[in-house]
């Protein structure tokens, strides 16, 4: 489409070229009927571009919010668990149009030997010294504005961290009085990204001029030199409007790809952005593989291996990386080497800040699967979550825990991972938080489990007491 779109282009100058010199030459009906046929031929393919652009977009967004899903179902920490999906989904779907741009300026490159052919060689060569020192501009430009957009998007992903953490700590604040530091805080960090959209404005403004600027220039100066030519009688007028309207659609074309070259890395980013970040295969016995895995907070290579029923308890000193290690295995995480296969089957996750949804300890538990309600008792009486308080399963539950000790807060979160039947388990450093009841608790239930694979992370008092594997992390 695109390069019939500049072939298109080229023939509509060329066209509206005789018509001008039938216009000047009194051919008035004739050159008033071209005229007439151009512009209706470029509001046609401007429409049918439209219409395509349209249509490859939609099936592209079609296509990308599955892949979305595949995201969603997998956390990521750092920046991209900030991103925005919508932002990457309008990057996708535009890439056709970037490639449609893109071989739009390759074919009006054509203009050049239509150029040389119509207004000959002096109007070529300054076409082509305009074009050699307009192109390295417009990827200078397109650079700049990728570099400001991260920038701009870095210190929205800072603002949005630092809002939700202040949000977060509000209740201490106030108790505090120290709820103006809050919003000090928000407010330096809502400047810093005024900050950087003004300056990406300023370059997109910047690049606009320059680019403006040799364009007009380009088609200025061959319009001088055809028109001297057209004094000297060396040329006609037709061929004269024709390399003035040529040049013009040879800068316009690389002109509308030059402005969007910085793109590229964006459709590309967000591709990135768009696929699941875990690699999961049917490995057999085994749910995860992992071999020389280094991670970023640790130097030691680890290598460990899962099969279905293993207990792997990791144990060593707080900050030695077990944390890091765990959402490495995950996928939350990025490994600075070594490899990890991970499982194809459900995940469970229980840490000391898991998080509980807003809405009844049914929904808590079940996540809208259909689960009889005599097993979701079991379970709860399974990990001692007994008694008035969690008879009612209609009850309703906050995001934040209120109204539950942390105690019960993990067991409600380990409750639902059993409930959803996961294969494996990951346990992040929560036994002291329970009583040593509730840890006695737990333990039987997660030895009920017999071919459910668990992986432990503890300081010192893990849940799991008969390990098949363990791994003491030291600094």
């Amino acid at each position: 489409m695109g390069a019939v779109a500049s072939a298109t282009g080229l023939s509509l100058a060329a066209l509206s070229a005789v018509a001008l010199n039938d216009l000047a030459s009194r051919r008035f009906v004739v050159g008033a009927t071209l005229l007439v046929l151009v512009v209706v031929g470029r509001g046609a393919a401007n429409v049918a571009l439209d219409a395509w652009s349209s249509r490859r977009s939609e099936r592209v967004l079609a296509r990308e919010r599955h892949r979305v899903l595949d995201v969603l179902k997998v956390p990521r920490l750092g920046r991209e668990a900030q991103s925005d999906l919508t932002w990457a989904l309008e990057q996708v779907a535009g890439a056709d149009e970037l490639a449609r741009l893109r071989a739009s300026a390759a074919v009006s490159l054509l203009a050049i030997v239509v150029l040389y052919l119509s207004a000959g060689w002096l109007a070529t060569a300054i076409t082509l010294g305009l074009l050699a020192v307009a192109v390295p501009l417009y990827q200078r430009a397109g650079r700049r504005s990728e570099a400001l957009a991260m920038e701009y998007q870095r210190r929205r992903d800072q603002l949005e961290a630092r809002q939700l953490e202040v949000l977060r700590h509000a209740p201490e604040l106030r108790g505090l009085g120290a709820l103006d530091y809050g919003a000090r805080e928000i407010g330096a960090y809502s400047d810093r990204e005024h900050q950087a959209a003004l300056g990406a404005i300023r370059v997109a403004l910047e690049s606009s001029l320059v680019t403006e600027f040799l364009s007009g220039v380009s088609v200025g100066l061959v319009a001088m030199v055809v028109g001297f030519a057209l004094l000297g009688g060396r040329i006609s007028l037709v061929r004269a409007l024709i390399a003035v309207f040529a040049t013009a659609e040879l800068f316009g074309a690389i002109r509308r790809y030059g402005v969007e070259f910085h793109r590229r890395d964006d459709a590309s980013r967000a591709a990135r952005l768009l696929t699941s970040p875990v690699t999961a295969r049917d490995a057999g016995q085994t749910i995860f593989d992992a071999r020389d895995l280094v991670t970023s907070t640790n130097p030691h290579p680890v290598s460990l291996r899962a099969d279905h029923g293993a207990r792997v308890v990791i144990s060593g000193p707080s900050g030695v990386g077990k944390t890091t290690l765990l959402e490495t295995l995950l996928g939350w995480r990025d490994a600075l080497s070594g490899v990890v296969l991970r499982p194809a089957t459900g995940v469970g996750v229980v840490r000391a800040n898991s998080r509980l949804v807003s809405g009844s300890l049914r929904e808590n538990l079940t996540l809208g699967q259909p689960v009889d309600d005599d097993a979701v008792h079991g379970v709860l009486r399974e990990l001692g979550l007994d008694g008035e308080r969690f008879s009612d399963l209609s009850r309703v539950l906050l995001a934040d825990g209120r109204g539950l000790s942390d105690g019960e807060r993990i067991r409600v979160v380990l409750a639902r991972a059993l409930l959803q039947g996961v294969a494996t388990l990951v346990i992040d450093d929560v036994a002291g938080l329970l009583d040593e009841t509730s840890r006695q608790a737990v333990r039987r239930a997660l030895e009920r489990r017999t071919t459910l694979t668990i992986i432990e992370a503890s300081v010192d008092r893990p849940l799991l007491t008969s390990p098949t594997l363990h791994l003491e992390m030291s600094p």
